[in-house]
């Protein structure tokens, strides 16, 4: 039975795919096979693809993967793609357990480590001295993200009805993005309006005290319209990005990039005795884990504060 090169079947498979999951994650998975997958693997049949050819992919990819620029893809970009690969080389019924094993490989470390950035208290107060100086829905969608933890595209989506003042808890229920499509040589992008990342993502988040003073409750005309615009109009997620840096550049912040303010609610609320479940339940992570690895980083006072116990 003649073998079947990978590229062959990698294009079939994620067409057999497309009827099953979100179109994002569609467009997600497409970009991860056609920019680096296939060039890397595509020539291969798909039995012969080992776990030696593997892992020197994901050396390759660590260190010169980068279509655009130079050097390599971040560490959870290339863990995503061999999550991709797996699936596809399982569901062409692939039994080497040496792939599938967990931490079957290994991964360079990045020296060019960018982390997050965490407000103090300090910038955070005079983050909310600027953004009620402001005055405008934008500059309420950082408060909101300040205080809830939201993601930008969950921020984006959200409308005046998502807000229940009766209840006082926002309902998060849909986000929006701006996908890339590749068809064929062509490359297109669109933006979408759709369910949460997962499950778990849909939830509903308290409006804290603090939060509740940016909130315009006796200004809302329609409840339809979006918290951003105040109209029925939507600002995308790309957008909103920019009209951050220049809110940071008037208020002569320093850079942080808007995920900078879901990372600083999650350490707060870590830092003043919130409990990792509580937390993670909130940001709408599917697993603790995710949430001590990803937003939970001790301060310098923390760490001083440990090594003192001693």
């Amino acid at each position: 039975m003649e073998k079947v090169k990978f590229e062959v079947w990698a294009v079939k498979w994620i067409e057999q795919k497309r009827s099953y999951i979100k179109e994002s994650t569609y467009a997600n998975y497409l970009i991860m096979l056609k920019n680096h997958l296939i060039p890397e693997l595509g020539m291969y049949a798909v039995e012969d693809i080992t776990k030696e050819l593997v892992q020197t992919m994901i050396l390759k990819l660590r260190t010169e993967g980068r279509i655009d620029k130079n050097g390599g893809l971040s560490d959870k970009t290339v863990k995503d793609m061999i999550i991709i690969l797996k699936m596809c080389l399982k569901d062409y019924g692939i039994e080497d357990v040496r792939l599938f094993q967990r931490n079957a490989f290994q991964y360079p470390v990045n020296s060019h480590v960018t982390g997050m950035k965490i407000l103090n208290d300090d910038m955070q107060f005079r983050m909310l001295q600027a953004i009620r100086c402001e005055k405008s829905y934008e500059a309420i969608g950082y408060a909101i993200s300040l205080f809830t933890g939201m993601r930008i595209g969950e921020i984006c989506a959200l409308q005046w009805k998502d807000i229940d003042l009766e209840h006082r808890v926002i309902r998060v229920t849909k986000t929006l993005q701006r996908i890339y499509l590749k068809d064929g040589q062509r490359g297109r992008t669109k933006v979408i309006l759709g369910a949460p990342k997962s499950r778990a993502a849909v939830r509903e988040i308290p409006i804290s005290r603090n939060l509740e003073e940016f909130l315009p409750y006796n200004n809302i005309c329609n409840r339809e319209y979006y918290v951003l615009t105040d109209n029925s109009k939507f600002v995308e997620p790309r957008l909103y990005r920019k009209h951050f840096m220049k809110f940071l550049e008037k208020n002569h912040f320093t850079y942080m990039r808007f995920h900078d303010l879901r990372h600083t609610f999650a350490t707060r609320c870590i830092e003043k005795g919130g409990d990792y479940k509580t937390v993670s339940c909130l940001l709408g992570h599917s697993s603790v884990n995710l949430t001590l690895n990803r937003y939970v980083h001790p301060q310098m006072d923390q760490k001083r504060e440990c090594v003192e116990l001693l």
